[in-house]
């Protein structure tokens, strides 16, 4: 459980510094069902920019690359992200994952379906675009509704908590990935440009 409560502070020190209306939903997705649902979507979407930002930034070379034997590459990392988007929504609401995802709740298996950059793109964007989806359509109703969360009991809005936070987990990670292989992430290029003195004043 200690892993729940680092997310759901994450969640909750994002909420508070970058405020929904900052990051507004992408105009394609449907209105959000209730406040949760809208704030919610407001650090998504805001931490969904900077991961292709990120993957954009990482050359095809670099995708197999991994700290250590054991550890998630790059790639895989960014795959999990999407095993995630699929996963954290169907343990809070019941759906299923689009037949056409290809999903099965086997992430050994998922993390390693391929290493080529356009294609883990291609799957985080359908993830991204369901993750919407499906956080806009869940009532407010529901949001009190326990459901079985690898073996405890947990409402859906703190599973909902958890999707939020384990995309900015995951994020955190292929940003320490990217720092290890000397790339700088792209919302962070004019630090490296500024002196040192600069950046003081």
């Amino acid at each position: 459980m200690k892993i729940v409560i680092r997310s759901v502070s994450i969640v909750a020190l994002m909420v508070g510094l970058l405020g929904s209306s900052a990051h507004a939903v992408p105009a394609a997705a449907p209105a959000a069902k209730g406040a949760l649902q809208r704030d919610l979507l407001g650090v998504y979407s805001f931490n969904e920019k900077e991961v292709l930002q990120l993957l954009d930034a990482i050359p095809q070379n670099k995708f197999t690359w991994r700290p250590g034997p054991g550890v998630r590459s790059i790639a895989e990392a960014f795959l999990h992200i999407a095993f995630g988007n699929y996963g954290l929504t169907k343990a809070a609401t019941g759906k299923e994952p689009p037949a056409d995802a290809g999903w099965e709740m086997n992430p050994a298996k998922w993390d390693k379906k391929t290493t080529d950059k356009a294609e883990i793109k291609k799957i985080l964007e359908k993830s991204f675009a369901y993750a919407h989806e499906v956080i806009s359509s869940v009532p407010d109703a529901d949001l009190d509704k326990m459901v079985k969360f690898f073996g405890h009991d947990m409402s859906v809005r703190s599973v909902l908590i958890i999707l939020v936070g384990h995309l900015n987990e995951h994020l955190g990670q292929e940003v320490a990935y990217a720092r290890m292989n000397k790339i700088v992430p792209p919302w962070s290029e004019g630090e490296k440009k500024m002196p040192m003195d600069e950046k003081k004043q």
